[in-house]
């Protein structure tokens, strides 16, 4: 049977989906943790077919979780909960976030939500792993101060420094700001973790808005594309 875990710091909620979903106990487990530090122990001695996580959580919060679970459970699909989302957020998501949706909900909106992805009822069957891209719209979404690591294995480590949710600072190899970010957000199966942020002042070096980065990214992607099969 698929096990399904939810991660949030309100009991009251994770009551109310639990009651909830006992209709659907045929189906699917559903486990609940508190927040991330508890998720992440359960995913390490259980066979989870699906994550729900809010994004806001004390310990270890939603985006580390994910961050775990992209790194080392990436064929683990994702629903995002948040209260800080808007709709331009939701459209420009990509679609390896598999759901996100924003609370106050009612239960059923998301168990619709969570049979559609036991089922993989989409094109591409099932997602693996979470987009550069994905992670900086809600570090930005949720208005975070952070230092984002990016990793692949033929590429220099990179950094994202954001404050507030504002994109402050990037560094790729011998590349910094604007150029660096740009580099980075083209990057497919990275793997991304949390640092803490330097306790030393950290100058802006990047003022262009993140959606412009990402498009112009993206614009720089597709062009490289169709070189290469030229």
């Amino acid at each position: 049977m698929d096990k399904v875990l939810c991660a949030d710091d309100s009991v009251m909620l994770l009551n109310y989906l639990s009651e909830h979903f006992k209709r659907y106990a045929d189906i699917f487990e559903f486990i609940t943790a508190r927040d991330g530090v508890e998720a992440i122990d359960i995913l390490k001695q259980e066979h989870i077919s699906l994550l729900i996580t809010d994004l806001q959580m004390p310990k270890v919060d939603g985006l580390v979780l994910l961050a775990y679970t992209n790194k080392y459970h990436p064929s683990i699909s994702s629903i995002v909960m948040t209260a800080h989302g808007t709709p331009k957020i939701k459209e420009t998501l990509q679609p390896d976030i598999l759901h996100y949706i924003e609370k106050p909900f009612k239960a059923e909106e998301l168990a619709k939500a969570v049979l559609s992805a036991l089922k993989q009822d989409m094109p591409g069957g099932s997602l693996s792993g979470i987009s550069i891209v994905n992670f900086l719209q809600m570090i930005e979404m949720e208005q975070k101060t952070c230092l984002c690591e990016v990793e692949t294995e033929d590429n220099p480590k990179g950094f994202f420094y954001f404050k507030g949710g504002v994109l402050f600072h990037a560094v790729f190899g011998n590349l910094k700001g604007v150029e660096a970010a740009l580099k980075m957000i083209q990057i497919d199966n990275a793997t991304i973790n949390f640092r803490k942020p330097p306790e030393r002042k950290i100058p802006r070096r990047i003022k262009t808005e993140l959606v412009a980065l990402i498009i112009e990214a993206m614009r720089l992607k597709d062009e490289s594309n169709i070189n290469e099969k030229s």
